[in-house]
């Protein structure tokens, strides 16, 4: 307890009254002091001894302790009452005296709410397509589990991303790491409801929906009965395809739909919230579907090295994905054992599901955060800057605070105040922007991702947002708020500027605006130099004035190879009466539009080593495609109508294959067996960019379509004047001849050497823009200087 006070004097207690200085815990002894020593007193003054009336004065008041603990509790809780009271009042009235002073500077108010909204946009939009790809959970119940499965090559950097059937099975039938795997293949298929038109689906094996914890939103999954040869063909479709086609998804159930001459029954509807693995419209089991491991028999060893599937597995729980690595491992070296043709020099390779989709744009991915980031910090410094300039116009207002007693922390709450305030303005600005920006992002980062990827403005990406603007604001507004407050109010009142320090701290933040500037400037020209010569890669064709469509032919009326040949034949024969058109060509795969099939190559006369032959990529293509596609004959001849399934066996090969193994230019004439039979080289061409522009060419064969024509044929059109004019009248030269044929992916060749480089380009785009945002916010900048 503290000493008695003297009669008279005020109790020490009062000094809780002043708000700053109290302590709680002090305050209620001293005023439980004052309330002892009182009654005291009054015994004291009845003719008690100072001891007998202390004693029962304390006797009558009870427990100290007990009521110290309550009094201390209650005046806690006043004190906080108090304290948001206040804070909130004072917040109040510091909003509506920033709001005033911004109104009456609205110019330079406004300047720095568009500095902040460029920067404020681009880093919001940015968060909404990272927080999407890095942050956010998979949205499947086992997503954190998932992991995708392929085939690697012993030594290779990179897997294919795909693996066979077979290989699927054996792993499936042997893994301890896994609580189940599944197998998913793309393909195109033509539907007979109403007109005809094609459908994206997916092959899936019956394990495909419960390995994503999926289930149907209407009937059911496959099960394992509904994936094995003979058994009745069903399929499940998406919310949108069952409302597309039937009008309530409900009523699509055990309905009938004639996909490739086939009557398939509707068993499930899937929720449009997810789909997998882009944006697919329905779902056939593997063993029905049409897949050529099951057509050619799942027991035949020659379709092991058919690799074309993609696989998933949900790792059980507490297996690492190293253990599950080193398990796959294992079972991929027996199978290199037991079947060394086609799996000799094969593994595994096992990543996180996120990385099927992240790991290819993760580099570009980093640079556009990066270069957001770097935007954000230049509009940060050049408000920061102009904040400085309005400084010294306020410094008598400040002084003038000063000498009517506001202190040194009220005056910088009310300036950064005002700053968080000029931030929310910006940053309102700024996400407005950000539902363009982030299209923009999305198509740099990320030009082909699934579905369930949307890149939304959404409470979350909100959030960020304003936790970006205040603390925007706090940054740029602390060191005008500091500069203000430390005015002299005597000398202020005799002085309008603020001193040669702060032009030296502007001068300093407008010099790192434009270090940062010229750094940005540096990489968007180091971005056009690579779309520079990304444009100048040698393609080996001309793609300009190209029309391309494709067709499926996976009917029944389409079994026999020869059917397939003779609809080929015909539509580009008709294709060339098209007013306008110079050549037609076909083959299964246009340039520059991904890998087709490889195969392993034996030179006939040379010895192999079986099982570790070459693998070269191998293209089926019409006689009308090399000149239709202006690709340069180098020696020898292309293919001719005679050329078919009757005639003998002839190749063309590429200029690559035919210097790696004929450096001396006698390729012509040589016997070449690509697994299919040995044939003749006729020709030589020059490098085609097949699978991707980027790297250096890939050895290459070409095969006549009418040797072997598959179920598949895209279609190339060379055409003056209008290319849409020309696809339209292509369209109706298929329905002429097979009215029960549709065609899909309708595009220039020129659309796809642009997506081809889109990523490039969309990423050169974004740094000019950040590096012009960057000039112009630092021109800004120096403005405010000068």
């Amino acid at each position: 307890m503290t000493p008695r006070p003297k009669p008279g004097r005020p109790p020490a207690w009062r000094r809780y009254l002043d708000f700053w200085g109290s302590d709680i815990v002090a305050d209620v002894d001293d005023e439980l002091q004052f309330h002892l020593d009182m009654r005291a007193d009054e015994y004291a003054a009845r003719g008690l001894t100072a001891d007998a009336a202390r004693s029962r004065a304390g006797q009558r008041f009870g427990s100290v302790a007990r009521a110290r603990d309550a009094c201390t509790e209650i005046d806690r809780q006043q004190a906080r009452a108090r304290s948001r009271v206040q804070m909130l009042t004072a917040l109040r009235q510091d909003t509506t005296y920033a709001l005033r002073v911004l109104r009456r500077q609205w110019l330079p108010a406004l300047a720095a709410a568009l500095c902040l909204a460029m920067g404020v946009s681009a880093t919001t939009a940015m968060f909404s397509v990272a927080d999407t790809l890095l942050l956010r959970p998979l949205p499947y119940p086992t997503g954190d589990r998932l992991v995708a499965i392929s085939t690697k090559q012993i030594g290779a950097s990179s897997s294919t991303g795909v693996s066979s059937y077979l290989d699927y099975r054996d792993w499936r039938a042997a893994q301890h790491s896994f609580d189940d795997m599944a197998a998913i293949g793309e393909t195109n298929v033509t539907m007979l409801h109403g007109e005809p038109r094609r459908v994206s689906a997916s092959l899936v094996s019956a394990s495909f929906f419960p390995t994503f914890g999926v289930t149907a939103e209407l009937g059911r999954v496959f099960t394992e009965n509904d994936d094995r040869p003979g058994a009745a063909p069903v399929m499940i479709v998406s919310d949108a395809f069952a409302r597309q086609e039937f009008g309530d998804p409900s009523s699509s159930l055990g309905q009938s739909v004639l996909l490739n001459g086939v009557a398939r029954t509707i068993i499930g509807v899937i929720p449009d919230r997810w789909r997998f693995p882009s944006h697919g419209e329905a779902w056939l089991p593997l063993a029905t579907g049409g897949y050529s491991g099951f057509t050619n028999g799942v027991d035949n060893p020659s379709s092991r090295g058919n690799r074309n599937l993609q696989v998933f597995g949900t790792l059980r729980r507490g297996v690492s994905l190293d253990g599950a690595r080193r398990d796959l491992a294992d079972i991929a070296a027996r199978l290199r054992h037991d079947w060394p043709r086609s799996n000799a020099e094969m593994t595994t390779a096992v990543r996180p599901m996120r990385d099927e989709y992240v790991g290819e744009i993760r580099g570009s991915l980093y640079a556009v955060i990066g270069a957001t980031l770097l935007v954000l910090l230049i509009s940060c410094a050049n408000v920061a800057a102009l904040q400085l300039a309005r400084a010294a116009a306020r410094t008598r207002e400040i002084a003038v605070r000063t000498v009517i007693g506001a202190s040194r922390g009220r005056i910088v709450r009310q300036l950064l105040t005002e700053s968080v305030v000029l931030s929310l303005g910006g940053g309102a600005l700024g996400v407005v922007r950000a539902i363009w920006a982030r299209q923009l992002i999305r198509r740099a980062v990320a030009p082909s991702t699934p579905a369930w990827m949307t890149f939304a403005i959404d409470g979350r990406v909100l959030l960020f947002a304003l936790a970006v603007c205040v603390l925007d604001g706090i940054a740029f507004g602390v060191a005008p708020a500091l500069r203000l407050a430390d005015i002299r109010a005597g000398t202020a009142l005799r002085s309008a500027t603020v001193g040669g320090s702060r032009s030296g701290l502007q001068r300093g933040v407008v010099i790192a605006q434009v270090a940062i500037s010229v750094m940005l400037v540096v990489s968007a020209s180091l971005a056009l130099e690579s779309v520079r010569r990304v444009s100048r890669i040698p393609l080996g064709i001309d793609p300009g004035g190209v029309a391309t469509f494709e067709i499926t032919m996976q009917s029944a009326r389409y079994d026999q190879p020869a059917a397939r040949a003779r609809l080929v034949a015909a539509i580009e024969e008709q294709l060339r009466d098209i007013p306008g058109v110079i050549d037609a060509g076909a083959a299964d795969r246009m340039p520059i539009d991904g890998c087709c099939s490889q195969f392993p190559m034996a030179i006939d006369g040379r010895p192999v080593n079986e099982g570790h032959e070459p693998f070269v990529t191998g293209t089926i293509a019409t006689p009308g495609y090399f000149a239709t596609l202006h690709v340069r004959v180098l020696s020898g001849r292309t293919f001719t109508s005679s050329d078919d399934a009757t005639a003998p066996r002839v190749m063309v090969i590429n200029q690559t294959l035919a210097n790696t193994y004929w450096p001396n230019g006698d390729a012509l004439g040589h016997q070449v067996n690509t697994g299919i039979g040995q044939a003749t080289i006729v020709g030589v061409v020059q490098d085609v960019k097949q699978a991707t522009i980027f790297g250096a060419p890939e050895p290459q064969f070409f095969r006549p379509y009418a040797e072997d024509p598959w179920t598949r044929a895209v279609f190339a059109v060379r055409a003056r004047g209008d290319l849409a004019q020309v696809a339209a009248a292509a369209r109706r030269v298929v329905r002429s001849i097979d009215p029960t044929m549709p065609i899909f992916n309708v595009r220039t060749l020129q659309d796809v050497f642009d997506e081809a480089t889109l990523t490039t380009r969309s990423l050169s785009t974004l740094l000019i823009a950040f590096a012009g945002i960057a000039l112009v916010l630092a021109a800004t900048g120096l403005y405010g200087v000068i």
